[in-house]
């Protein structure tokens, strides 16, 4: 399906809460699941996912990250983990949700990590996305290469690279995190993450997310968990696999053969297949 298609399907509305806007789509019916995309990727993305979600009983909530679009973009709002935990909750009271399964790609799987942690009771259960539990990432050598993109955008050149030759650093990025991710699928990705950015103030919100990043701050989770890697990814598979050792609750684990930073996108139908299991196993 084509990015404009994407957008015809999904339909963007908005809510307010704590001077925070949300700019959302919600489908379906049934208990709620919200999704976070990740970087770089938007909301789009996980149409898809929501679609079958919404014929398996679900109501879904897709939002954009904040500072994804301009109008969620809050002056003095930083992004760091607390921050941007601290949005899914917001999200839940801007649309009267107690609480509701967390699904996060990348940066969004650091938010349901995150958010898991600092309000359990608002998360019933976790999905994380190409992203282990942070205590599960060992620095090393490689990694800090494999890695590099962290200090890269963190510069002041940060979004000039980003912006320059039309993108084709975020280009670069996307194929060497799925070397294996071709088709149309893959080029819509782009194209629409290259419009979005287009807008400065997008783009430079966008990169604060690793600005101000930093280790540590999850601790051992209790909500019931489905983590899911690829193995052609830039993390070692162990840090998937060892999902089970920081989480008390029951933690499933997925690994999608051949697929790089997007499995639920590059392994569609093995990932919804999973993902439906897992949340029809929750009380």
């Amino acid at each position: 399906m084509g990015s404009a298609a994407r957008a015809e399907q999904m339909q963007f509305v908005s809510a307010s809460v704590d001077g925070q806007r949300f700019v959302y789509a919600d489908s379906g019916e049934g208990p709620l699941v919200v999704l976070f995309h990740g970087f770089p990727d938007l909301p789009t993305g996980w149409e898809e996912t929501a679609r079958a979600l919404n014929a398996g009983g679900y109501r879904t909530v897709v939002p954009y990250l904040r500072g994804y679009h301009p109008g969620t973009i809050v002056p003095g709002r930083g992004y760091g983990g607390e921050e941007i935990a601290q949005d899914a909750v917001r999200l839940l009271d801007a649309i009267g949700a107690d609480d509701a399964v967390l699904i996060g790609h990348d940066w969004g799987a650091a938010i349901a990590y995150r958010a898991a942690a600092d309000t359990p009771e608002r998360v019933r259960a976790i999905c994380a996305v190409a992203i282990p539990h942070p205590r599960l990432i060992k620095p090393s050598p490689a990694l800090l290469w494999r890695a590099r993109h962290f200090v890269t955008l963190k510069l002041p050149t940060g979004p000039r690279l980003a912006r320059s030759r039309d993108f084709a650093y975020i280009d670069a990025l996307i194929r060497r995190w799925a070397p294996h991710w071709s088709g149309p699928e893959r080029d819509d990705c782009l194209a629409e993450v290259k419009r979005a950015f287009a807008d400065p103030v997008v783009l430079d919100a966008a990169l604060a997310y690793y600005r101000d990043a930093k280790r540590g701050g999850v601790p051992t989770l209790s909500q019931p968990a489905l983590v899911v890697g690829g193995t052609t990814d830039i993390l070692d598979v162990s840090s998937f696999t060892r999902s089970p050792e920081v989480f008390d609750g029951p933690c499933e684990v997925l690994i999608a053969e051949g697929a790089g930073h997007w499995p639920h996108r590059e392994a569609a139908a093995l990932f919804h297949e999973r993902l439906l299991t897992f949340l029809g196993g929750l009380s």
